[in-house]
């Protein structure tokens, strides 16, 4: 057997103990006692770091945070690796936080600043209002529905219809806005449309096994921005002062995006935006620190909305 052979043989009987003798790794490998030394340097020449624990029940023990050395970043990004973590565990629309967790337990062995922890602190300003445990439980329903090809009974709350009863033909689960949707096949309008998890209501498995459509195209519903089908697109135009011209910078708020410095100080923001509810409201989050260029539309929908909440107050 070649030496890189032994060498590998004697990783993998070091990490799946915690301290063993040098006379029994020799025996185990079926070699001389005299060459396990040998096999310690070629190890930690690779960047596998081996104790030796002096005594009688002493022996070699590997230092197992170094067990991946492949895997070499900053302290920098491991901090932000950390950060992030923290992020999603802060999440109550992250559902897979288990395996994350494992999956970081085994990342966290290959970084030297595993020990590290980051001094950020992670606040989700807008908390969905339902627990995490109930939001999991239709994760986790649906996913199996979409496994199975399972019709879902559900009473559903939308802002159009109220509270009404459906069942669903889940095709995919997917976050928008840090919400959690499915995109699936309702039967009472014989649509493919997008149900929020957390406005699903009640909610049952049936029996009834489906078929996903011939004409459906995943392409058709979601793209990079999200939802397709969410509202017409609009060319958006709008001028920014203040603080808010400082923080507009830090994100992309619609497809084609472009920022323009204008020497008083403003910003042009240029982008095409989806839904003319959530356009308008990203306008009134701005305040009088934003000026509308274009289009049309908006002006006159701002004005109408800014006149239906000074009447509330002034009658």
């Amino acid at each position: 057997m070649s030496k890189t052979s032994l060498c590998i043989q004697m990783l993998e009987i070091l990490g799946s103990r915690s301290v063993i003798s040098i006379g029994e790794l020799a025996d185990l490998l079926e070699t001389n006692p005299r060459n396990i030394p040998e096999y310690r340097k070629e190890l930690e020449t690779a960047g596998y770091y081996i104790d030796a624990l002096p005594g009688r029940y002493g022996g070699y023990s590997l230092v197992k945070k170094n067990l991946f050395p492949s895997i070499s970043i900053t302290k920098n990004e491991a901090d932000s690796f950390y950060s992030g973590y923290e992020y999603l565990l802060t999440r109550s629309d992250f559902m897979d936080k288990k395996n994350l967790s494992k999956a970081v337990a085994r990342i966290s062995t290959a970084i030297s600043y595993s020990n590290s922890s980051s001094e950020m602190s992670v606040l989700d300003r807008f908390p969905l209002a339902m627990e995490t445990e109930e939001l999991e439980d239709r994760y986790q329903q649906i996913t199996e529905c979409i496994e199975n090809r399972q019709a879902l009974k559900i009473e559903y709350e939308s802002r159009a219809d109220g509270i009404c009863e459906r069942v669903i033909h889940p095709y995919k689960l997917f976050m928008f806005n840090n919400a959690w949707f499915t995109l699936a096949f309702d039967e009472k309008s014989h649509d493919i449309r997008y149900f929020k998890l957390n406005r699903i209501i009640n909610y049952s498995k049936t029996n009834k096994i489906f078929k996903v459509l011939y004409t459906y195209n995943e392409s058709d519903y979601l793209d990079s921005f999200g939802m397709k089908k969410y509202g017409k697109w609009y060319d958006v135009k709008l001028k920014i002062e203040g603080e808010s011209a400082v923080k507009i910078k830090d994100r992309v708020y619609g497809k084609e995006q472009k920022i323009e410095e204008n020497p008083d100080g403003t910003i042009t923001l240029s982008c095409k935006m989806q839904n003319e509810r959530e356009i308008l409201s990203f306008v009134l989050g701005l305040g009088g620190e934003c000026t509308i260029i274009e289009p049309e539309w908006l002006k006159k929908n701002l004005v109408n909305e800014l006149n239906s909440i000074i009447e509330k107050y002034i009658r």
